[in-house]
């Protein structure tokens, strides 16, 4: 049975019997799949977890039989398999936003979650057995375009030009570009949270570990947290959104192109009012040495220019800014000395003409939520982990492979213990590939703060027991990450050092207990899943 065919029957094994007794394990048993395998399945192609599915279809239906006068409350709470009005309750509040009394009052606060259908359109051709692939037409297919009526689009823009000037500026350094592109939407409404990595929780940067799935890194792909913005679904940007308290109206490319002129308009409008739009690729961006980034070019494998680390753009950008001719004023992430001279202008933006053509998406910020569910967010961040952990080898736009979790930490120990990658090279050779053998995909270790993130929902939500849990966990691999640290005295070893085959082995060492620690948590997940 193919993937489609085993979401599709899970599904509908769901819908049938959601006044029964159902079990995570059990549904993957009715697709005769492994329940860890079927579950990273499910919320790679679907955006949610099988128990996420299972609670908000049942809520949602639970809402509709209260608003008929004959229903008793402790009636709806056992036949959608709650033991208590208590814990019904509870979870119907935190759904819906009110209480299971207030239904019949107020119902037009109830939510409704429709059913999921599998429905994947397939535009030009792709290999069929690269599972990641598959998945992610999967997502992009469920995760449509929002209606541009949704937009405040419909009416012309009082200005012709306009810039938003104060802003904070996306950064080289920072890494997650696209969780820092959020991070200065937020800002700009008042939020206040102070740490751009908070979204990456959302995002899945702070979970993801990865290495170049081939030994060696034979076609130097770069392994630092940036690249992983490439792998990245609109519903996780929604998440994030909804994370600083406000709904997420996500146009897909190809709404784009339907209605240019409304996305255009929405697009100053939203300038207009102070808030940069967030763009996941922009096209027609010069980099480097005067080459051009496109996102559609990416996609379809048709890149006839070669690109180094410098000039590689992540999916996360700012639109804020425009003129009269529809030129569009971008915050990328490089700074000056990686951008063509004189292409950023005193606010930090490039002009970019045509830019939307080949953009993947836009995201909008839209109303405010009146019941944001924290406690809600952290938990599928939180369950998000095995995906993240477990992601099949992923072939790179520019060239060779991915691997994840502990996979990535294997090949990794491997490469450095492996003399000929190192032996007899100058030291200005060594460096040259240091940063993708090694210091790129430790960067993306440091980077991460999911230790951080994990701790505070311990405490902020005792309830959420795997957050407890896979705690220490990550509390350790932090101490193996400020182990490898003070083994090389900073982030970069010194070329002796990486020359010494001692001194690699030392860190390969490290490197594999790290991968084992990625083995415990999903076991701990697996444990705990319900």
């Amino acid at each position: 049975m193919n993937w489609i065919q085993s979401l599709t029957k899970a599904i509908n094994y769901i819908e049938n019997n959601l006044t029964h007794n159902i079990s995570v394990s059990g549904v993957a048993d009715k697709v005769y799949a492994s329940n860890s395998n079927f579950q990273r399945v499910f919320h790679l192609a679907t955006g949610i977890t099988i128990g996420d599915y299972i609670r908000n279809r049942r809520l949602s239906l639970a809402g509709q039989e209260l608003l008929h006068p004959k229903n008793r409350i402790i009636d709806v709470a056992m036949k959608y398999q709650y033991d208590t009005q208590e814990s019904f309750s509870k979870a119907f509040t935190r759904f819906h936003g009110i209480s299971p009394s207030d239904a019949r009052k107020q119902r037009s606060m109830l939510k409704y979650f429709h059913p999921l259908v599998i429905n994947i359109t397939i535009q030009g051709g792709f290999n069929m057995s690269d599972s990641l692939e598959i998945l992610t037409s999967a997502q992009h297919s469920a995760m449509e375009s929002d209606s541009i009526a949704d937009l405040f689009a419909g009416v012309e823009p009082a200005r012709t030009s306009n810039k938003i000037q104060n802003y904070r500026r996306i950064e080289s350094w920072q890494n997650y570009f696209l969780c820092s592109a959020i991070y200065s939407v937020g800002e700009k409404l008042g939020v206040d949270i102070e740490d751009f990595k908070f979204y990456a929780n959302f995002t899945g940067d702070n979970f993801t570990y990865l290495y170049a799935a081939e030994k060696g890194n034979p076609a130097n792909v770069q392994c630092d947290s940036g690249v992983t913005a490439s792998f990245f679904m609109p519903h996780v940007v929604k998440k994030a959104y909804a994370a600083f308290g406000y709904n997420c109206i996500y146009i897909s490319n190809s709404q784009i192109k339907k209605d240019f002129r409304a996305v255009m308009n929405a697009i100053k409008a939203s300038i207009d009012k102070g808030i940069p739009v967030l763009a996941w690729g922009m096209g027609n961006v010069m980099v480097g040495m005067g080459d051009r980034y496109d996102p559609s070019d990416w996609a379809a494998g048709d890149v006839n220019i070669s690109f180094s680390r410098y000039d590689t753009l992540p999916e996360g950008c700012l639109i804020g800014g425009y003129d009269e001719n529809d030129v569009l004023y971008v915050n990328l992430y490089p700074g000056e000395e990686r951008m063509p001279e004189g292409s950023i202008d005193e606010y930090g933006y490039s002009a970019i003409t045509n830019g939307l053509d080949t953009t993947c998406g836009l995201f909008f910020v839209g109303a405010k939520l009146e019941n944001q569910d924290m406690r809600q967010l952290y938990l599928d961040a939180i369950e998000s982990i095995p995906t993240f952990l477990t992601l099949p080898v992923f072939e790179s736009t520019w060239g060779g492979t991915y691997a994840f979790g502990k996979a990535a930490f294997d090949v990794w120990a491997d490469t450095l213990v492996t003399e000929e990658y190192f032996a007899d090279k100058a030291d200005e050779e060594l460096n040259g590939i240091c940063w993708n053998l090694h210091c790129s995909p430790y960067c993306c270790v440091c980077t991460s703060g999911a230790y951080e993130f994990i701790k505070d929902a311990a405490e902020k939500y005792p309830d959420l027991t795997i957050a407890a849990n896979i705690l220490p966990l990550y509390k350790k691999m932090g101490e193996y990450k400020d182990e490898i640290w003070r083994l090389q005295d900073g982030f970069f070893p010194s070329m002796d050092e990486f020359r010494n085959p001692e001194f690699r082995m030392q860190i390969a060492e490290i490197l594999m207990k790290m991968g084992g620690l990625c083995v415990d948590i999903l076991r701990l997940f697996e444990r705990d899943l319900v």
